[in-house]
């Protein structure tokens, strides 16, 4: 989730721990307003689970060799292993009262917090900020004449572990699901953050899919801060739509699954029943279910929402021995029923009058819902979710699940690598607010403000959750299913951190086997399916190497009990332990989407005495609408830091413009990448690529062509030179020209 523009800007000034706190010299003019937003939006500092601090670390990579003395004032750039909430240390030689300075190299940090600086003491000390900062790199500004011995960060967190694990034959989803992990880790702290730099907002809308994230992923510790957001006072005039995602099934529902927690769902209910019955109001404008694009149906969405709230509303009365509420919710949930198709079916699909045309994330939802009956999955198939993506990459997220709900999972699964297509192959190590790096929202166009660490992204639920199919069916893991959707993918391993231990899954295909092993703990029940949709033929199924199925069930294994078979499954019941099931018979293993597999990683060139001009001078730019302003300095392309980087915007792309290095020595390499992650949309439109040993005579074109979205790789025979210049060679009216890392290599057999 993203705070107005206009009411963006630092609301603290972060000090280093060995100087009082101190104000700032010049407070932006909104500080007071945004502290009052804040203070009205976001939770409390209620410390409902420890920090956990890792520790004074090594940096990856820092962009000089250390110990380093400058005679002009000089940056420090260092490399984290991973985006971590971090303090940056430092152990210099100084005179008295020289100024250091360290932050985050991420620039959204600036909106919460200003760089920390402080003034050193005279001799060799250390020094450590004293506010936690988000990023993959620190940037430290050192003072002329100071020598700095050492860097080192301290990394700090939820005090949880990785726990859950997903790994699959197509690396491509392997990376998601890790990516998602880490995202979800770093926008956990004192409570679900939208994201940990630019604003730290407690969302509903982003807290729904971090708690249901936390079960699939983390150890039972963080089952507290998912506690807390249950029994957290709803704001029912803080974006009510994102209450309704959250009141029904993908939010209090699902904790109590996976906890069994009674007590806070009691807690939660009376509150729920009161939003649900007294407050929300249909048809309100702005009121929020999504960024994405437009053509938002929200008629349908909010109808689709309510629907589910009052189904589990009713659940919950229920579990709590509120049966007296019940007729009351019935009479809503027939209300909607009989209404519904005659408001918004228009013969191939639901619309209401809205929009023009339909919306996936309508049709997705009156799919989930259960509004859609499965007469009418074909048509909605058809002709919405394959045809539209409105969704952001929140909301895709019911998407995906619909696709699976319908027997597509290969649509949902092509549909997420598609989707994610800059995210995977990107240096980044979390996911993004935005698909591509697009606002599509109000504004339609690339925004530099949208954060690279937001909570909100599905992959790692979907995938353990929908596409392993591991699932409680009642509260507390008592009772799970395991009912695979992998689709086209041939071998997947899964581990689940239920409340009652481990839950494995194991799952292999070849031509003529499905493998399926399951590991399930102490004092639970597994129904077990082996999926139809696999097989052309599937002849026979077996259980710990005994025939338990061949058309009809056999009784011949201890702890397997039959549940019964349809279109979509064989389903068995099985006690705790470990279990080797095997279904025979034919198995297509064609596949829309070739495999990714790992890469094994370029080495560049070593880069720390490099030299970058560029044809236009050394600046900044005012960054984003809190006018931040943003070094873009050539030799930032060479700092090994991808948040910071040389862009011109002094113009758009033009033919001339031009991005050399000097190696400072002539070096053997035949390929280079340009890195433009963070500005997506700034790849050079044409370009060509010339050598030099002296920088006077230039080599004719050694490569040509045109760029790509986020990451352009040149490759070309070898060359052996001192300089490469990159020219841009072609036109383009809208974007910039950016290189945020700029690596040369030399790739095996040159």
């Amino acid at each position: 989730m993203r705070l107005p523009d206009q009411i963006s800007g630092t609301i603290a000034l972060p000090h280093n721990q060995n100087l009082p706190s101190m104000p700032s010299p010049l407070p932006r003019q909104w500080s007071l307003l945004i502290g009052l937003f804040l203070a009205l939006v976001c939770l409390p500092q209620r410390g409902v689970a420890g920090i956990r601090d890792y520790g004074l670390k090594p940096y990856v990579r820092v962009s000089r060799d250390l110990p380093h003395v400058e005679n002009q004032p000089w940056k420090l750039v260092c490399e984290l292993p991973r985006n971590s909430h971090f303090q940056p240390w430092i152990e210099v030689t100084a005179e008295a009262g020289k100024e250091l300075r360290f932050n985050s190299s991420n620039p959204l940090v600036l909106y919460l917090t200003e760089t920390e600086s402080c003034p050193t003491t005279a001799g060799r000390h250390s020094y450590e900020a004293k506010n936690w900062v988000s990023g993959e790199g620190a940037i430290y500004t050192i003072p002329a004449g100071v020598t700095v011995h050492a860097v080192q960060f301290r990394e700090t967190g939820y005090d949880t572990t990785l726990a859950g694990s997903f790994v699959c034959n197509d690396n491509d989803y392997n990376i998601l699901w890790q990516k998602a992990a880490r995202t979800a880790y770093i926008c956990m702290r004192d409570h679900f953050y939208d994201c940990p730099d630019r604003e730290r907002v407690g969302f509903w809308g982003d807290g729904t899919p971090e708690l249901d994230q936390c079960f699939y992923l983390f150890d039972t510790s963080a089952h507290e801060l998912c506690k807390e957001l249950v029994v957290r006072p709803l704001e029912p005039k803080f974006y009510p739509g994102q209450h309704l995602e959250f009141l029904g099934e993908y939010g209090l529902w699902f904790y109590y699954l996976q906890t069994g927690d009674l007590a806070s769902l009691r807690q939660a209910y009376e509150p729920a029943r009161k939003f649900l019955f007294d407050t929300y109001q249909f048809g309100k404008h702005g009121t929020w279910f999504d960024w994405g694009k437009e053509n938002k149906d929200t008629a349908v969405i909010e109808t689709c929402f309510y629907f589910n709230c009052l189904e589990t509303l009713a659940k919950i009365a229920r579990a709590i021995g509120r049966e007296a509420d019940l007729p009351a919710i019935e009479q809503k949930l027939a209300e909607i029923r009989s209404t519904f198709d005659a408001k918004y079916w228009q013969g191939g699909y639901y619309r209401s009058s809205q929009v023009k045309e339909p919306d996936d994330r309508a049709n997705a939802m009156a799919v989930n819902s259960g509004l859609a009956d499965r007469t009418k999955w074909p048509a909605i198939y058809e002709n919405v979710l394959l045809q539209k993506t409105y969704a952001s990459c929140f909301f895709d997220r019911w998407v995906f699940a619909a696709l699976c709900k319908m027997g597509k999972p290969d649509r949902a699964l092509l549909r997420m690598a598609q989707r994610y297509q800059t995210m995977i192959p990107c240096s980044f190590t979390t996911l993004w607010e935005h698909y591509d790096r697009w606002w599509a929202s109000h504004i339609d166009a690339y925004d530099d403000a949208s954060s690279l660490n937001h909570g909100w992204n599905p992959p790692a639920l979907i995938l353990s959750q929908t596409i392993a199919g591991v699932t409680p069916v009642s509260p507390g893991w008592n009772e799970y299913q395991v009912l695979p959707q992998e689709a086209f993918l041939t071998s997947l391993k899964v581990e689940v951190p239920s409340i009652k231990g481990r839950v494995t899954v194991d799952i292999q295909k070849t031509s003529t086997q499905y493998a399926l092993k399951l590991i399930s703990p102490s004092n639970t029940t597994a129904i077990v399916g082996i999926p139809r949709i696999a097989f052309s033929r599937l002849a026979a199924i077996q259980a710990n190497h005994a025939t338990v199925w061949d058309g009809r069930f056999h009784d011949v294994v201890p702890g397997v009990s039959w549940v019964g078979e349809g279109t979509d499954y064989v389903k068995f019941r099985v006690r705790p332990g470990t279990w080797e099931f095997a279904g025979l018979g034919t198995l297509p293993l064609t596949t829309p989407k070739t495999p990714a597999v790992p890469q094994i990683p370029l080495t560049p060139l070593e880069k720390r005495d490099w030299i970058a001009s560029a044809s236009i001078p050394d600046g900044s730019f005012p960054f984003s609408g809190a006018k931040i302003p943003i070094d873009i300095a050539a030799a930032n392309a060479l700092d090994g830091d991808h948040w910071t980087g040389w862009r011109d915007m002094t113009q758009t792309q033009v033919p001339g413009q031009w991005f050399q290095v000097d190696m400072r020595k002539a070096q053997s390499f035949n390929q280079i990448v340009l890195d433009n992650t963070w500005a997506l949309w700034d790849s050079p439109e044409q370009y060509s690529v010339t050598v030099s040993k002296d920088a006077l005579t230039w080599s004719p074109p050694v490569a040509t062509g045109s760029g790509k979205l986020g990451i352009t790789t040149i490759t070309f025979p070898k060359q052996t030179a001192r300089y490469i210049r990159v020219t841009q060679t072609g036109t383009n009216a809208k974007y910039h020209w950016s290189i945020y890392e700029f690596d040369a290599c030399l790739t095996s057999g040159q």
